[in-house]
């Protein structure tokens, strides 16, 4: 008995768009992942960044700025000490315009001098015209738990001269009490001050918390 055999019809040939689809869809299926679920991944990632973004960008302005408050405080201290271990009066300066702290006086020599002590304020990453010398406009016009209240710049300065026993006082040995207040401009909540007990040279540390809005107090 003779059997027909049908004519041998090969598979028409793949494209190569066919063939990368294919390879793609075997390796997405390998990873137990497809196309559109690779997709809807990016996607879920990509608005938790764009959520989270400023979050961070706030948590590391308020770590720069409390490094300014770090700077100012450690540096007040710094004056009062050496002061009293050269049993001569050494001075601490702010100058606003350049955003610095000098130390000068005693080793340190004259304002000016080689010698003196000097560091920036914006040094940890801050835009200096950002650093505002002054309260934000949310914070109270009350002195602060010490009695001590934002002293004025002058000449766009501020000068505090500890003598050799650690105090501040004038030529009337009239102590001088002093606060220097801070704020960066771009988030007024980071805001703190600095005073300076001038009886016995005690600096103290203030920071600025806004129980409602628009009535900001300080505390210690």
């Amino acid at each position: 008995m003779l059997y027909r055999t049908s004519p041998r019809i090969d598979p028409p040939p793949q494209t190569p768009m066919k063939k990368a689809a294919k390879k793609l869809n075997r390796m997405t299926s390998q990873k137990g992942l497809s196309i559109p679920e690779l997709l809807i991944v990016l996607l879920i990632i990509s608005i938790v960044v764009v959520l989270a973004l400023p979050q961070v960008l706030s948590s590391r302005r308020l770590l720069r700025f409390a490094g300014v408050q770090r700077q100012i405080v450690s540096t007040l201290r710094e004056t009062r000490q050496e002061a009293m271990t050269q049993r001569t009066s050494v001075t601490f300066r702010y100058d606003n315009l350049n955003k610095t702290v000098v130390i000068y006086g005693g080793s340190f020599g004259a304002l000016g001098a080689a010698t003196n002590r000097r560091s920036s304020i914006a040094d940890s990453g801050l835009v200096p015209n950002e650093v505002i010398y002054g309260k934000p406009a949310a914070a109270t016009v009350a002195a602060l738990g010490d009695g001590t209240n934002h002293t004025p710049l002058v000449a766009d300065a501020k000068e505090i001269t500890f003598r050799a026993d650690g105090s501040v006082v004038d030529g009337a040995s009239n102590p001088i009490d002093s606060a220097l207040f801070f704020y960066d401009l771009n988030n007024p909540g980071s805001a703190f001050a600095v005073s300076v007990l001038g009886a016995g040279g005690r600096v103290k540390v203030w920071r600025f918390v806004e129980p409602t809005p628009g009535n900001g107090v300080y505390v210690e």
